[in-house]
């Protein structure tokens, strides 16, 4: 993992083996197989299946420890057709406890960062529940706005093209410290990425700090796992998710 040094030397902290946390919406993921996690992350975690997007949503962080989609040609197509007009609204699929709400991100100084987008949903149904406050983690605004946005609409072109993409999206935190923001202590991530995999091609990822002056990189699946505790595609072979197919920062 030459390319990032710096970056995975501070965050190799989420390498002690994987675990599956098991799925009851198969439809979003490769051959069926759900993200496998570290462990030490699966404590007070619920999933919740939406329409067009499923998340993996943290008690502990208060925020999605990933959110995932199966994004074809057709449903961008639909996307394209409707408004953006979701609301903000707390995730009943998980317990109230374990529950983010918009109110703390208020003045915290970071957006409501989506990780399944808005801009995914092709009917308005499917795009309020990516307003769900379990798809969302603190992301500074100049990412938000900047680079993830397009990463976002670049992805959405290769689904275009090639017809079909896999897409998981999620945070990495970084050890040393994890700052929270608001009354329900919702963890700021240090990283965020989106890993990618066209059919039949390969897989890769983009890797974002959160950061004003952040950087955004091409790494592969491997490198997310390391970093995170995710492995976004565990059906994936070891080649594939070691060596990441060339994605284009936009």
């Amino acid at each position: 993992m030459p390319r990032f040094g710096s970056w995975l030397l501070a965050v190799c902290f989420f390498v002690s083996g994987g675990a599956f946390a098991g799925t009851t919406c198969p439809n979003f993921f490769i051959a069926g197989s759900a993200p496998t996690l570290d462990a030490s992350l699966l404590s007070r975690t619920t999933e919740v299946c939406h329409t067009e997007y499923v998340l993996f949503a943290s008690g502990v962080t208060k925020g999605p420890l990933y959110s995932a989609e199966h994004l074809t040609a057709a449903q961008i197509a639909g996307a394209n057709s409707i408004s953006r007009s979701g609301s903000w609204h707390q995730e009943t699929g998980i317990p109230t406890a374990d529950r983010s709400q918009s109110s703390d991100y208020t003045n915290s100084g970071y957006d409501r960062g989506h990780m399944t987008p808005a801009g995914d949903a092709s009917t308005l149904t499917s795009e309020g529940e990516t307003f769900s406050m379990a798809n969302v983690v603190p992301q500074l605004h100049k990412l938000n706005a900047g680079e993830w946005e397009k990463i976002e609409n670049y992805v959405r072109n290769i689904a275009t093209q090639q017809g079909e993409v896999y897409v998981v999206t999620g945070p990495a935190f970084d050890p040393t410290t994890i700052p929270t923001i608001g009354k329900d202590n919702v963890a700021v991530p240090a990283y965020t990425w989106k890993a990618v995999y066209e059919p039949g091609v390969g897989a890769a990822a983009f890797l974002c700090t959160n950061a004003d002056n952040y950087t955004c990189a091409v790494v592969s699946v491997d490198d997310v796992k390391t970093m995170s505790g995710v492995d976004p595609f565990p059906a994936l072979s070891a080649t594939m998710k070691s060596n990441p197919i060339g994605l284009t920062l936009p």
